[in-house]
């Protein structure tokens, strides 16, 4: 059955309506179709509205409700280049009420040079009757007869103090997870982006679909993820060759060569995009990439969004992931750690480039977990083995089939904790021969790598891909140093002592670059200035000889790219995680606090390129520094 079809169906409204208050930790499996498609359907009834403040609910409630049944609000606050918004989000109870708003709504007349785009996104007017109140403003939430959530930001020292009471580390694990898990906003948001882009060419391409896949639908996805979306004109599943009445249609000017066509509709889309569908900003077109995108940030959402048109084979991806995401509960949160682990190391990066990335990451947990005895989870082979003729999915030659109802699975007969489950995989992985094996989570083996590559890791559905080849020998080294420095850390670890406990344990010891409390960040580099001075100069008393200091500085968030000298942000990574700078003079001098003016700039300008730095001012030559990666 077609997606389409799927949400028409009243049957599997009802269902959806019953079970999908979606609770990723839930004992009851959702069929990924039937996920998809009832969050389709809720999009499909939402409206997002910008008000003034939260407690405008009321008011917003009450103009609303005159067109239908309302189900649920949501308020949540978004940054955008034009300053903060106050959003809510309604869900209708159907989306024929819906439609009543929008035919009500109308166009702001004092600005004539706006472009009239009918679209779910509006924003509430000051009532003309009477001047808001006081408590109109600041209150009025408690009143609605629906209900009502409001979601804050991320507050990270919050996060830090529970993972710091935690008892052990299973719980530390856990805990992470559960707090930077997507949210019921965070999913209901996303497929209305989705939606938006939907709406906006339903004139031309009334069966068009945008389906949402990775991070934002694998269940793998953190709350600010960014989302990817696959646009699709037709609708593949309802074609008949039984009618006789065929679409008059445009020949493409490039049929023989379907990149270029698609490149080209891709173009005009960016631009309708760019344009006319409102909240849209800083729209960028990447049509020469391997897999050719869109990039643009949604305002109102406050959502990172990459549009493509390929075929439906990472769509298919994130289904395999988020069916074993639902296999075990364990899964989850180790690959949420992991993840959290390597981003606070620098082996994963939020830009493109030469590291491995968090799928492949992803991928290196579900092949550990099917190698632990007894596994964890099973290997896809033994999925594809047990789907059935519903299970069947092909998208562009490549087949997507594999077991989608996990009621016939039998559970995991492996009964270690989390703290085990990480203990094992960075012991497991700190003994793997990278250089010369590969694997894949097809047949849970590995084996001798067909290519001369750094890393090898088969694509689970397009298996003659890897879909590690980015990765470089020398960030493969890193990982293997970070991958062994971890486990020598969870080694040495001593159990929570309880409330007398001073110092980070657990998972913030593992990840300490985030949690240390000295360390000034400074773009890429973390340094610990009580290394620069000594006692004297740091009680204010600065002597006036010299002597041999050595400077340490660690690479901290080398996955952040400086306006000023954005060429070398790649620079900060190169072979290694620290640059240690030795300052030879006279043992009899002292460093003057002086000379450090500029030092952190000219480190960020020219590690790496030089070996020597100067002195701009007066033409006073500074002292040689060395750098060692």
């Amino acid at each position: 059955m077609s997606f389409r079809n799927l949400w028409r169906s009243s049957n599997f409204l009802k269902w959806a309506s019953r079970h999908l208050s979606y609770n990723s930790g839930g004992n009851e499996f959702i069929p990924f179709d039937g996920l998809v498609s009832a969050r389709r359907c809720e999009a499909r009834r939402s409206l997002l509205v910008e008000v003034a403040a939260m407690g405008s609910a009321l008011d917003l409630y009450q103009v609303c409700s005159e067109f239908g049944t309302i189900r649920q609000m949501f308020h949540y606050k978004t940054k955008a280049t034009s300053g903060p918004r106050e959003m809510i989000l309604i869900e209708f109870a159907d989306s024929l009420f819906l439609e009543k708003v929008l035919k009500g709504a109308v166009y702001p007349t004092q600005n004539s040079s706006i472009i009239p785009v009918h679209s779910p996104l509006v924003w509430l007017a000051a009532s003309k009757k009477s001047k808001p109140t006081n408590h109109t403003l600041h209150s009025g939430t408690a009143d609605l007869p629906v209900p009502f959530t409001s979601e804050e930001k991320n507050n990270d020292v919050e996060l830090l103090q529970n993972l710091f009471h935690c008892s052990d580390i299973s719980q530390q694990i856990q805990t992470l997870y559960d707090y930077q898990k997507l949210t019921e906003l965070g999913w209901r948001l996303r497929f209305f982006t989705c939606r938006q882009i939907e709406r906006a060419l339903s004139g031309l391409f009334p069966q068009a679909s945008v389906l949402p896949f990775g991070s934002s639908v694998n269940t793998f996805g953190r709350r600010n993820c960014d989302l990817d979306m696959i646009l699709e004109l037709t609708d593949d599943d309802e074609k008949t060759d039984n009618n006789r009445l065929v679409f008059q249609a445009k020949k493409s000017r490039a049929a023989a060569n379907p990149r270029i066509t698609m490149q080209r509709h891709m173009e005009v889309i960016s631009d309708v995009v760019d344009n006319f569908i409102p909240g849209c900003s800083q729209v960028r077109k990447i049509l020469g990439a391997r897999v050719p995108i869109i990039k643009y940030y949604q305002d109102f959402t406050g959502i990172e969004c990459d549009l493509s048109m390929t075929n439906k084979s990472g769509f298919y991806m994130s289904e395999m992931l988020y069916i074993y995401g639902c296999m075990d509960p364990r899964v989850r949160p180790l690959v949420f750690t992991i993840r959290c682990w390597a981003k606070d190391r620098h082996v994963t990066s939020v830009f493109a480039g030469r590291w491995i990335t968090n799928f492949s990451l992803t991928l290196l947990v579900l092949f550990y977990l099917m190698r632990t005895s007894p596994p964890v989870i099973p290997p896809l082979q033994v999925l594809i083995n047990l789907a059935g003729s519903s299970d069947r999915r092909e998208t562009s030659g490549i087949d997507c089939t594999f077991l989608r109802d996990l009621n016939i699975v039998t559970p995991s007969e492996n009964q270690d904790s989390l703290e085990t489950l990480l203990r094992g995989f960075f012991e497991f992985f700190s003994n793997f021969n990278f250089k010369e094996r590969g694997f894949s989570i097809v047949s849970g083996n590995d084996f001798v790598k067909p290519e001369h590559k750094a890393l090898y890791i088969q694509n689970p559905l397009e298996r003659e891909l890897n879909v590690s080849r980015n990765v470089t020998f020398e960030e493969l080294d890193r990982l293997n140093t970070e991958v062994s420095n971890a486990r020598y850390l969870l080694e040495g670890l001593e159990p929570y002592t309880g409330e007398s406990q001073s110092e980070p344990w657990g998972i913030l010891h593992l990840c300490n670059s985030s949690a240390h409390p000295i360390a000034l960040k400074a773009g890429n580099i973390s340094i610990d200035w009580k290394e620069f001075f000594t006692r004297d100069e740091l009680s204010g008393s600065v002597p006036s000889k010299k002597k041999s200091v050595t400077v340490n500085t660690t690479v901290n968030n080398a996955n952040t790219s400086f306006n000023n000298v954005p060429k070398y942000q790649d620079k900060s990574r190169k072979n290694g995680s620290s640059i240690k700078v030795s300052r030879k003079e006279n043992k009899e001098e002292l460093l003057n606090a002086s000379d450090l003016n500029g030092l952190v700039t000219k480190l960020k300008g020219r590690v790496g390129n030089k070996n020597t730095i100067k002195r701009k001012s007066k033409g006073v030559p500074y002292s040689k520094i060395n750098y060692k990666w």
